[in-house]
């Protein structure tokens, strides 16, 4: 279960920063946070729970397999998402804060 909730976190993840690229207002404080702090790390801690767990295992069962296949591709999924959203954040342009009266 850890490998399919790595790689749905991860599509998540993906997803919300494809959603910040697509439409500026989704660039937000809130959702960088949960790419950056809780997405993209969740996703790559729990799949390297899954290929640490079975790394001795030569067993050649498809289900470890599939279980490896599934960390792997949570993995590049969230390093794409922390990737893009690093992207945003250096090619961003700073606001000046507005004084209120």
């Amino acid at each position: 279960m850890l490998a399919l909730a790595s790689v749905w976190i991860g599509v998540a993840s993906l997803v919300l920063a494809t959603a910040m690229v697509v439409h500026r207002p989704f660039f937000t404080d809130l959702n960088v946070v949960l790419v950056l702090w809780l997405g993209a790390p969740g996703s790559m801690c729990l799949a390297g729970l899954v290929l640490w767990a079975y790394r001795k295992d030569t067993s050649g069962e498809p289900g470890i397999a599939a279980r490896r296949l599934q960390a792997k591709v949570a993995i590049a999924l969230a390093i794409l998402a922390a990737a893009i959203v690093y992207g945003l954040i250096m090619s961003s342009q700073k606001i000046a804060p507005t004084a209120h009266p």
